[in-house]
């Protein structure tokens, strides 16, 4: 054998030596950040551990901590004691938490929340249409009545007919506000479930 093979052999084995203990370390490193963040989500500094754990998620992607953090992005973001919750972020989470990890033991749990959240988006946005229309006839009901004396027996049924169409507009409103309520209360209990089941 020669000392030029003997040096290269020597080399590379002591590269390959390197290589393993940073791979340990950024192991290491993960687990330690991972650790912090959800400290701070118990103690709930939300939007510290927020960054912790996206931290963890861009250091490792395909590791098991990145995983983990990627799924607390999206549960962090609809958790009922954070005053900084975000459905349109945690739905955003939960879709790339699918898309990135489609094998893991939490997909089914995953889905769930995009469904719910897709649910809940679609009622908001249909509360928001019934408030805008319901702003827009009130409004033009102010600009089409002039100011007059008190209606006359005979435009009276035409008044009624307009706060009929308006209470129908409240019912509404006050229907989507009730299943938004109904929605919220699907979300606490599954988020009770999941930690009596450990998760």
């Amino acid at each position: 054998m020669s000392w030029t093979n003997l040096f290269t052999g020597l080399t590379l084995i002591s590269i390959l030596s390197v290589g393993g203990c940073v791979s340990s370390n950024l192991a290491t490193v993960e687990k330690q950040i991972l650790s912090q963040a959800d400290s701070l989500f118990r103690i709930g500094n939300y939007e510290y551990a927020k960054a912790k754990f996206a931290k963890v998620r861009d250091l490792k992607p395909k590791s098991d901590a990145a995983k983990t953090a990627q799924f607390y992005l999206g549960y962090i973001n609809i958790y009922h004691d954070n005053p900084f919750s975000n459905w349109e972020a945690a739905l955003r989470e939960f879709k790339i938490f699918a898309d990135l990890y489609p094998d893991d033991a939490r997909i089914g749990e995953v889905y769930s929340w995009i469904r719910l959240l897709t649910v809940m988006q679609s009622n908001k946005k249909e509360f928001i249409g019934m408030s805008d229309k319901l702003d827009t006839l009130s409004k033009k009901e102010l600009m089409q009545t002039p100011v007059q004396p008190p209606p006359s027996p005979s435009k009276k049924g035409n008044f009624e007919a307009l706060s009929e169409s308006l209470r129908g507009c409240f019912d509404a409103k006050d229907s989507l506000s009730r299943k938004t309520k109904e929605l919220e209360n699907v979300i606490l209990d599954l988020e009770r479930k999941c930690a009596q089941a450990g998760k």
